[in-house]
């Protein structure tokens, strides 16, 4: 039986902590360090290799490194390009400054302990609460517990929402299309309506794979993508699993996904992404031609799970795309 996200979540953690204890043996053994030091000195080096990863994922997708030329992709259209400003250095460090929180929270804490907490209860009376259900759908190597710190915002606002874990984690993402269109059908049988999505990161490719399944099929309402690599992502290359390679920039399956979309479709979805997000890059990538787009400034990848701009955002996209279905 395959580990899923929460599983390895909890490795990971457990190897961290002991590589931390070993640091500080070391220390407090080899160079006669008092054991307080040395397990804070341990633990400042595994937070320092933690930071600096975020750091150099800043850095390569920020300048699309390691994409080829002919595998670039398109350039925006030029009033969606010119919402792109570079950041000041004040800004440039508070936004790398709450992407390392955001990660630290969400990888060791709220996935490898918090998978299986439930959501916040839907409030009533509020604008959402006579909108479509949604489904919140995750990315890459995560699962569920991702939403935790977005999903209360949403059902203060009346959404009624469900998760999914796509597993295996390192899959298909032609096999995850398949679950989601199956939960979405037995969403729109168990409420009478079809749900709305909003998915981080991977998880809107995978809706996109899983409308093309749908057709006509009336199982979706409509689809908001936050910080998701529609035309790949630079640092899928250093990634494990079918999936990754999937993503990779100017992938066979992303250009078949792309060649099989109609423009009807593809009005159906609102891209929210950063133009400085520190996976999904380069920064282009986020951009769709023929879906909505809202554009944000200054939010890492994570950070777009938390950020109250990044929520705001996806608030604002289910609101349209909610009177759309009405």
């Amino acid at each position: 039986m395959s580990l899923g996200a929460a599983g390895i979540r909890r490795i990971a953690v457990a190897l961290q902590a002991a590589a931390a204890l070993g640091i500080a043996a070391g220390l407090a053994h080899a160079a006669g360090w008092p054991w307080p030091g040395a397990i804070g000195a341990g633990v400042a080096v595994i937070l320092g290799s933690f930071a600096s990863g975020i750091a150099l994922a800043f850095a390569l997708s920020g300048r699309g490194l390691w994409v080829g030329h002919g595998d670039h992709p398109p350039a925006p259209p030029v009033e969606l390009a010119a919402t792109r400003r570079p950041l000041r250095l004040p800004d440039a460090l508070r936004c790398y400054a709450a992407e390392c929180l955001a990660v630290l929270r969400m990888f060791d804490w709220l996935q490898p302990f918090r998978a299986r907490a439930p959501f916040a209860p839907t409030a009533d009376a509020r604008p959402g609460r006579d909108a479509p259900p949604v489904l919140l759908v995750h990315g890459y190597a995560c699962g569920q517990a991702i939403w935790l710190d977005m999903q209360p915002a949403l059902a203060a606002a009346g959404y009624r929402c469900q998760g999914i874990d796509l597993e295996p984690i390192f899959g298909d993402i032609d096999d995850y299309a398949h679950a989601l269109l199956d939960a979405m059908r037995r969403i729109r049988a168990e409420t009478g309506r079809a749900p709305l999505l909003v998915c981080h990161s991977m998880g809107g490719l995978a809706a996109r794979a899983a409308l093309q399944l749908a057709r006509d099929e009336d199982v979706c309402a409509g689809v908001v993508t936050l910080g998701s690599p529609h035309h790949g992502s630079a640092l899928a290359r250093f990634g494990g699993g079918r999936n990754a390679r999937q993503m990779r920039c100017g992938s066979p399956w992303l250009r078949a996904l792309a060649a099989a979309e109609t423009p009807r479709l593809r009005a159906r979805m609102i891209s929210v992404f950063s133009w400085h997000d520190s996976i999904s890059g380069p920064p282009c990538t986020g951009w769709l031609d023929g879906a909505g787009h809202i554009p944000l400034s200054g939010i890492g990848h994570v950070s777009l799970l938390r950020h109250p701009t990044a929520v705001r955002a996806v608030l604002d996209a289910l609101a349209e795309l909610a009177a759309r279905a009405r």
